[in-house]
């Protein structure tokens, strides 16, 4: 199984594997790494992240209040 090194570790298959490295190792031996976050399984290359929408606000900017009254209904008292 090929794997991608995510923090320097040593395996008897390899010997010292360094950060960023992509190792041909034996399926157990890469399900270990990936268990105890070592490694991860090489693949395609990941997608880039979408860009975030602007953040939404209820501020309103640069708006001239109005003058004119709303008319809000009566209670029933």
């Amino acid at each position: 199984m090929k794997v991608k090194i995510l923090e320097k570790c040593f395996t008897g298959h390899g010997g010292n594997m360094m950060k960023g490295e992509e190792h041909d190792l034996p399926d157990r031996t890469a399900e270990k790494l990936i268990k105890r976050g070592y490694a991860e399984a090489a693949s395609a290359p990941k997608a880039a992240p979408k860009a975030k929408a602007p953040k939404k606000t209820t501020r309103s900017v640069g708006l001239k209040k109005s003058e004119e009254k709303l008319e809000k209904p009566e209670s029933d008292e």
